[in-house]
């Protein structure tokens, strides 16, 4: 049995994990928290996301645990409220068109991941695992972790997020980009947040540098907000701060009332910021039995919603190698085939999406039919190896 050792247990490496015991390997997964959860809000998990998490076995918990989009997620204007040019303008809704979607909190989606571990590995999670070094051999790759432990495996996946240590150990440590964007994010209880949802139950208000999404969770219970901002006056060092609501009102004073009512009840307690990093495409994510996933491999900005989703997709078609063939390095270089050209367009498509929002109503907000299609037909489960 194939022993693989995969580095960070965050939702790319609990799918990674999942998708390769289900192909029969064994998995250490060693994560750098004391504790095992997820932070943040809402995460939209969609078409190509969810089929692959459906091959997975996934798709009851999805459907319990997520909510269905109810309209097209229509780009609006920061004041009037107006829908803006883009893909979805003037365009009727089909559900169709859009594949599998689920609107889902990210501690929800982690605790269905690793419940799907723990049921077919009760052991695999090991937590104050914080990544130091790896030495390669013929055919085995040794772990160097913080606290002393030694762990050895037939591979290594990295999936240690934008800082990646691993991808640091295999590529030099090269810092990542502030874009001179920061994101917020808050979630407000729907009983509250009902009068400030006139206009579609999603989608983006857009205005000069920075806009505000928001979606229903939770079955209606909760409204996942989201906004980003450019600025060039970033000074936290965290990469989740806490953010006074003071603060938040003032960055959309003089929007439509819909944001400045959201902004008003965002929990004190819980509303976050950080700062949005950026690094460019890598021509390989392998080095020998070591290979990277998820963010570690191609940070996503957040403008496309495709963080997790990348991830995802990435640990479908790595199960899908292991399970081709009991070769190491075929598999990683299946997996590195199947996925690079991909990955690395959407990384470029999230990065100009953010950079077109940030210039307002009168920017290219628009989303092109053509990339829609790429980023909503691709399917994980069945892409060619």
């Amino acid at each position: 049995m194939t022993k693989i050792i995969i580095v960070g247990g965050g939702i790319g490496g609990l799918t990674a994990a999942l998708a390769l015991l289900r192909q029969g390997c064994e998995v250490e997964i060693h994560e750098a928290a004391r504790v095992a959860g997820e932070v943040g809000a809402g995460i939209s998990i969609g078409p190509t996301a969810s089929r692959g998490l459906y091959s997975l076995g996934l798709q009851a918990a999805l459907e319990e645990a997520g909510d269905r989009p109810q309209g097209a997620s229509a780009a609006l204007h920061y004041q009037t409220g107006e829908v803006l040019g883009g893909a979805f303008k003037d365009r009727q809704w089909k559900p169709e068109e859009f594949g599998p979607t689920h609107m889902i909190h990210r501690a929800d989606l982690f605790t269905i991941l690793s419940q799907a571990v723990h049921d077919l590995a009760p052991r695999a999670l090991h937590l104050n695992r914080r990544f130091e070094a790896f030495e390669q051999h013929e055919d085995q790759v040794t772990v160097r972790f913080a606290d002393g432990h030694v762990a050895q495996g037939a591979a290594l996946i990295g999936c240690d997020g934008v800082r990646s240590a691993v991808r640091a150990q295999m590529f030099g440590a090269e810092s990542p980009r502030f874009t001179g964007q920061v994101a917020y994010r808050f979630l407000v209880p729907m009983a509250q947040a009902l009068p400030y949802m006139t206009a579609s139950p999603s989608g983006p208000y857009v205005g000069p540098g920075r806009s505000m999404t928001r979606y229903p969770i939770r079955h209606g219970a909760l409204v996942n907000c989201a906004a980003f901002v450019t600025t060039d006056a970033w000074t936290g060092e965290g990469w989740s701060e806490r953010c006074s609501i003071e603060e938040l009102q003032a960055l959309f004073e003089g929007w439509h009332p819909d944001v400045q009512g959201l902004a008003r009840n965002a929990p004190a307690e819980a509303t976050a910021k950080w700062a949005l990093y950026d690094r460019d495409p890598l021509d390989s994510w392998v080095q020998g039995h070591v290979a990277l996933l998820g963010d570690a491999a191609h940070p996503m900005l957040p403008f496309l919603g495709l963080g997790a989703a990348m991830a995802i997709e990435d640990a479908v078609v790595l199960g899908r190698a292991f399970g081709k063939t009991g070769n190491v390095a075929e598999a990683l270089a299946l997996y590195e085939r199947a996925r690079v050209e991909r990955a690395s367009l959407m990384l470029l498509e999230s990065r100009r999406q953010g950079q077109a929002f940030s210039e307002g109503p009168c920017g290219a907000v628009q989303r092109t039919q053509t990339t829609h299609q790429q980023r909503m037909q691709y399917d994980p489960a069945t892409v060619p190896l």
